[in-house]
């Protein structure tokens, strides 16, 4: 934000073609029964000429008002005071004095009045302090009031208004007076871009660190003054962005259902994968038991005295899988049950000098399978097994 002064010239203005005077109402014997003010302060358009702002533009949309009531002068001194206004209207593009003024008994209002009814030709004038300023170079332009500017010129973006006054001269007959002084100062914070022609990288605007390159800018509104201002604008905003939104929504909900769709097949593929790869592991580690147990009893029947015909047959009566648990092998038991039941084998004399001997499953029961072949060697064997065995020779 500029801290300064500017002159007491370059915040009033009279614009070509902008009057005041005064509408008077009578009955039917020509007595006054009422006044309304007829003065339009600014015509939205370009104030040519400008001694300090060139041309100069004021944006309707920026002007700011402070009070709930407003002075008009003349020649914007207070010592000349005209009449008491409401807020100024933006009509038909217009900045216009509301009609409905009250007029002051003052010497300079009864003669604005006199004189206006004699149909003297005031101007008006509007008194305003800038705190946005746009500074349009040769070639660049901008949107103001619904048309484009073209520089080099002046926008005031926004501003506060002060006060309107009706003139008989602008300001180019009235140098002198204070009000419209070139060298007499006022203090007025305030905000100064400049707006480059298009291609223009060689200045940048005083408060803006990187040049606008032909870039044409317009009042920035809250999402309020828009709503207030440009109802239909706003609405229209509204349902185009719900509707962007909406078909956002829709778009990135069909790609997340297909990613889901893709990530349950992988899901699938990964879990039949891992079940395979499980079931593998399960025989494998089963496979290794078997081998490991079959390695024992392998090992210790070769150490044992049982026939080698018998091996199979007394394998039976110890089986692995009742030593192992949850998924581990105690091998250490197994190996002392395997020791435990060839004991009761060769307990038994179920040995290798027995040729022939056949034991049932459950009950070890000795048969004499070739007893007319081996009576003469194994008789007193095979009456000690009966006998230990409860059984019977068959002759």
């Amino acid at each position: 934000m500029e801290e300064g002064k500017l002159p007491k010239g370059a915040l009033r203005f009279v614009e070509e073609g902008c009057h005041a005077h005064v509408e008077f109402a009578e009955d039917g014997e020509g007595k006054v029964v009422g006044k309304k003010l007829k003065m339009v302060a600014y015509s939205g358009g370009i104030i040519k000429g400008h001694w300090y702002w060139d041309n100069l533009a004021i944006d309707l949309e920026g002007i700011q008002f402070k009070q709930g009531k407003f002075p008009v002068l003349e020649d914007h001194m207070t010592s000349r005071k005209i009449a008491v206004i409401g807020k100024p209207q933006i009509i038909e593009g217009k900045l216009m004095a509301p009609e409905n003024a009250t007029f002051l008994s003052t010497e300079a209002s009864d003669e604005f009045q006199k004189l206006s009814a004699e149909g003297f030709p005031y101007q008006s004038s509007i008194y305003a302090k800038p705190s946005n300023v746009e500074r349009l170079e040769e070639g660049a332009s901008a949107d103001v009031n619904g048309f484009t500017m073209k520089g080099p010129g002046t926008i005031w973006r926004q501003c506060e208004f002060k006060e309107m006054s009706v003139c008989v001269f602008g300001w180019d007959s009235k140098t002198q007076a204070s009000a419209f002084s070139k060298t007499e100062m006022e203090d007025v914070d305030y905000k100064e871009d400049k707006i480059l022609a298009e291609g223009d990288t060689t200045a940048a605007g005083k408060n803006n660190p990187e040049p606008l390159k032909g870039k044409e800018v317009n009042k920035i509104m809250n999402k309020a003054e828009l709503q207030e201002k440009h109802p239909d604008i706003y609405k229209a905003i509204v349902e185009e962005a719900t509707l962007a939104a909406e078909a956002q929504f829709s778009k990135d909900k069909d790609q997340l259902e297909g990613q889901i769709i893709v990530l349950k097949e992988d899901n699938t593929q990964l879990t039949d994968r891992v079940l395979g790869l499980e079931k593998k592991d399960v025989i494998r580690a089963e496979s290794e038991l078997k081998s490991r147990a079959a390695n024992i009893w392998t090992s210790k029947l070769a150490d044992s005295d049982i026939p080698e015909s018998l091996y199979g047959k007394v394998r039976q009566y110890v089986s692995h899988g009742k030593f192992v648990s949850e998924g581990k092998f105690d091998e250490e038991a197994f190996s002392v049950a395997v020791d435990t039941e060839i004991k009761d084998w060769e307990d038994k004399g179920v040995v290798s000098s027995v040729i022939g001997a056949g034991f049932s499953d459950s009950e070890k029961d000795l048969e004499n399978t070739d007893a007319a072949a081996n009576a003469a060697s194994v008789s007193t064997d095979v009456d000690r097994l009966v006998g230990l065995a409860g059984g019977q020779v068959t002759a």
